[in-house]
This record gives structure tokens, sequence and C-alpha cells, in this order.
């Protein structure tokens, strides 16, 4: 065996002709070698052989990287090893053969030490534990976020599911350990510029905007809101309260720093006068830092269907129609009401209705299910029936998916205290002579037209990916059909976006729950790990 040997599987899967491109080979001086299909005991013991006989660089043809590359590493020994997929070189044995003979420029393990530090883009739920697990094994963790503080959605949630834990209670210690891990940088309202390099060795630009207070003197007390005498709608609680051009963004916060928002600045400089700090500072100006990282990972998160495109359920038009982002600031004790479930127009609420698949499995939006929804108009049920024992609860759905641990459980536990469940999307809301949504469905199982007048009609959002590109200068990791972040394999490489040394965590590859998006960061965190392992050339390529 030499080096210009290529080592074929004969995979039933390939389509095409086996002589032909052994002949194709033949003619440009390769000697070829089709074995048993490797991933059969057989194959795989020939395959060992045939390795272990001449080292040197090494040729395999058969399924692509993600599945065998690291089998065939550990087979092959010490040594350069090339995986070449057949599956993905297409069917005309021309092709596949220029696929063999193109030249490779693959950069060796261990050549140059690697950067052993990681930026995580998103400050959510995920993009923390996966910031945790990295600086408790040793490595520098930069976390950055474009809000003004990490926590992400979950952080504006009132209870999660299937527990009905407060969502804050379990969020708030990991972000107030992170803040203060001597291994974890935060940099919080910021953005990514300009991403560099490869695998091992990235370069990253991210702008820091100005808060227009230092954050080394700021100490939170929030005497400068105090003293603002502009009011503008607070994003933080979806536009349902208002808040102070100078601000803390939740109580909670982390950091727990004030800023301005200077488009809405009358520059009066009462915010300089109450601050007995000195923290205030108008002339802030915005910063760079070039970053230097073996890794990056990648948990922006996904956004909510804007409800305004569902024009016939009169979202905006109709003040009781509300989103269940919304909801969860209603019912929650920090949000606009202090935990009070009343409309926004201040009534109490007698009747409310929870409508799913706002957008998501509609060709017209979102074709596939957004997952989360279904558990959580259910927990939201379970939450308006807390808050107001004799509410009457509806939910119109298409079908009910309760899939996680516990999540079944928990639709038994709605049904047993009294929510009902009708199987049929609303058609339209209109509103009635007292602007009540007025919700028109089709009964399925009953076959007939129905209308439910409500207090509060909850509109369960589908999800979508992530709005804008990352700025990668180098190769972008791909996306698919809807705009997720697309994965090396869906089965086997979960956690590893198209591009080496980029992660992903959460709802930017698809939409999924908390304990997934937990159970996903702590799955990159592991493989980066991994990553730099082989990179320093302490284990085989994989």
């Amino acid at each position: 065996m030499t080096s210009k040997d290529v080592l074929i599987c004969s995979c039933p899967e390939l389509k095409f002709p086996m002589q032909e491109l052994r002949e194709r080979l033949g003619r440009a001086g390769v000697e070829t070698r089709v074995l048993p299909p490797l991933c059969t005991p057989g194959g795989g013991r020939e395959l060992a052989a045939l390795l272990a006989q001449t080292p040197g660089e090494r040729v395999v043809a058969a399924c692509g990287p993600e599945v065998n590359a690291g089998l065939f590493a550990r087979l092959g020994g010490p040594g350069k090893l090339q995986v070449v997929n057949l599956l993905a070189c297409g069917e005309v044995a021309e092709a596949v053969a220029a696929v063999l003979l193109a030249p490779t420029a693959a950069v060796e393990p261990g050549r140059e030490p690697v950067i052993p530090a990681v930026l995580i883009i998103g400050g959510g739920v995920g993009g923390v534990q996966t910031a945790l697990d990295l600086a408790d094994g040793g490595i520098q963790v930069h976390l950055a976020d474009a809000s003004l503080s990490i926590g992400g959605t979950m952080a504006q949630l009132d209870k999660t599911f299937p527990t009905l834990d407060c969502s804050i209670c379990i969020l708030g210690p990991k972000l107030v350990e992170a803040a203060h891990h001597p291994r974890i940088e935060l940099l919080s309202y910021s953005t990514v510029e300009r991403v560099t390099g490869r695998a091992g060795h990235f370069r990253v630009e991210v702008m820091q905007r100005p808060r227009y207070v230092d954050i080394s003197k700021c100490v939170g007390c929030g005497n400068c809101a105090e003293v603002c005498p502009v009011i503008v709608p607070s994003r933080w609680n979806v536009g349902l309260k208002s808040r102070k051009c100078i601000r803390i963004i939740f109580a909670q916060a982390v950091p727990l720093m004030a800023t301005i928002e200077k488009d809405y600045c009358i520059d009066c400089r009462l915010c300089v006068q109450a601050c007995g700090r000195e923290a205030i500072d108008l002339a802030d100006a915005p910063r760079t830092r070039t970053l230097e990282v073996g890794a990056i990972v990648l948990a922006t998160g996904a956004r909510p269907l804007d409800p305004a495109l569902k024009g016939e359920y009169g979202y905006g038009r109709i003040p009781g129609v509300i989103t269940n982002l919304e909801f969860e600031r209603v019912v929650s004790a920090s949000g606009p009401t202090q935990g009070s479930l009343i409309t926004p127009t201040g009534q109490e609420v007698d009747r409310i209705a929870f409508l799913q698949c706002v957008g998501s499995r509609d060709r017209r939006f979102l074709p596939y299910c957004s997952g989360y929804c279904c558990t959580a108009s259910i927990k939201q049920a379970m939450l308006a029936l807390e808050h107001h024992p004799q509410a009457r609860v509806t939910i119109f759905f298409n079908d009910i998916r309760t899939s996680g641990k516990g999540f079944e459980e928990l639709y038994q536990r709605a049904r047993q205290s009294g929510v009902e469940f009708i199987k049929g999307l609303a058609g339209r809301i209109e509103a009635d002579a007292e602007g009540r949504p007025v919700i028109h469905y089709e009964d399925q199982l009953e076959g007939r037209a129905e209308r439910l007048t409500a207090d509060l009609a909850v509109l369960a959002m589908g999800l979508e990916a992530p709005a804008a590109d990352l700025p990668f200068a180098i190769e972008a990791p791909e996306r698919d059909e809807y705009r997720f972040y697309r994965s090396r394999h869906p089965l086997l490489h979960p956690t590893e976006s198209t591009v080496e040394g980029v992660y992903l965590v959460g709802t930017c590859q698809g939409p999924r729950d908390i304990s997934e998006t937990v159970c996903q960061a702590s799955g990159a965190a592991g493989r980066i790990f991994r990553l730099f392992s082989r990179l320093r050339g302490e284990e085989p390529e994989h």
C-alpha cells in the first residue's frame, strides 16, 4: 500500500459505478481497493490491517467525516488521515474521482498552540450554562450579549414547565455565579462586528455600546431613575409598562447597572446631580475589543413571530388579545401589574382563552411545529387558575404535543383542574360591543362553527430563526431552509455547526425548551474540551 492508495467502502448506499471509478483513478496512477462495508465488523478489521501496514497519508472513501472519522483515526494510528464523504460526491464517477484526486491542505494538530479561550454569543440560559461548564473546566470565557443584562427570555418568564417553579429563582443564581466567576468576562450590551480565523485561532471584534454610566462606580441604587423626567415604554415588559430613560433593566439584572438610552435623553442632567458616586458619564463612547479565542458558541436564541402578521386575530386592535410572552409578564410578581391577572384595560379576568399554533404549522409563515407552545400554554392555563380559581380557561389546539418528561402529566393535571380543551383553531377574532375578544372557531370534534367571548385571548406565538447573520469574514455557519443554524450532523454532532470550532446551543438551531437547551449547553462545552485536545494533538481526528 502506498501513500497514493485509496480505500473505498462498498456501501450499498453508493449510487455511482464502482468499476468506472476505479478505472478513472487508475489512469491517474492511483491504486484503489474496495473493502467490505466499513460499518461491519469484517470491514473494520480489514481496514485496520491495511492502515497499519504503511505509515503516511491515508485516504479512506466512505461515509462523511461526521460519521466515521473518529473510528478511522483510531484504526489508522499516527499519521494523516483524509476521509472523503462519498455520499456527498454525487452519482457520476468522474465527479467522485475529482474529489478523491483533489489535493488537501489540512493543518496537522499540535503545530500551533490553541488559544484556551471561548467566546459565547448570547447570554440566555444556554449561553450561561455553557460558560459555567467551560470556566469550571479551566477555560477563559467571554460571554457577550446584546442586551443590558444576561438571562435572555427565561428571565422574563414567571414560571417554568412542567414543575411550575419560579423562573428567576432557578436562573438568578446561575447569573450571579457567572458574574462572579474568575474565568468569565461579561460583555453585556455588546455586538460582534467581525469574525476571522479558524478553529483554535479565531479573532473576533466586539463592539461594546456606551451605557453613559461608569460600571466600575455604579452600584445599582436607582437614585438616577427616580429623578429622570423622561418616560418611555419598557421593552423588558414588552410595552405593558413604562420606564425611565435611565434605568436598570430589571431588579435581578446582571450586571446590576444603570444605563441611559441616549435616543430619549433630553440632557437635563438631573441624574448627574442625583448620583452620589459620580457614576454618570455623558461623554461615554463605543469601544471595540479584539478577542482571540479557540472556539465560538452561538447561543443567539430565536424570536417570536410578529403577531401583527396574523391580522385576523386582531392583535394591536383588540386590547384583550395578547401574546404568550405578554401573559408571562402580566402574571409575574415583577411585571407591570405586580402579578395581578387583569386585562390591559384594567378589568378582572373571568374568561381566558389560549390559542395554539399562531404562525406555526402554517405554510404562510412557519411550516414547522414550534415545540414549546403546547406545554407553555398548559402551564399558563394552570397559572391563570392559581390567580383566579373560579376563572373559566379554554385552550384551542390543533394537536396536543406534550412529549417531554413530565409534560403529559402536566396536561392531565390541567384537565383535572377544569381547563377546557377544544380541538379547533380560531379562524378570526373580533371585538364585541364592550371591546372583548370574540373568538370564531370550528369545533373539529363536533363539526360545527362556534364562537367564544373571553376577557383575554392569549396567542401562542411560533418561534422563528435569528434575524441577522453574524459577520463571519471566513465561511459562515450554514442555515437551513427555515434560517435556523444547521448542525454538522443532526444525530451525531448536534451541537457543532458546519464551521469547525463554531458550536450551537439553544433555539438558534431550532425550537426547544429550557431543559433541552441546558443539556445542549453542557454538550457543547464537552465538545469544545475535546476540540482543544485534538488540536493540541492529544487525541485523533474525529
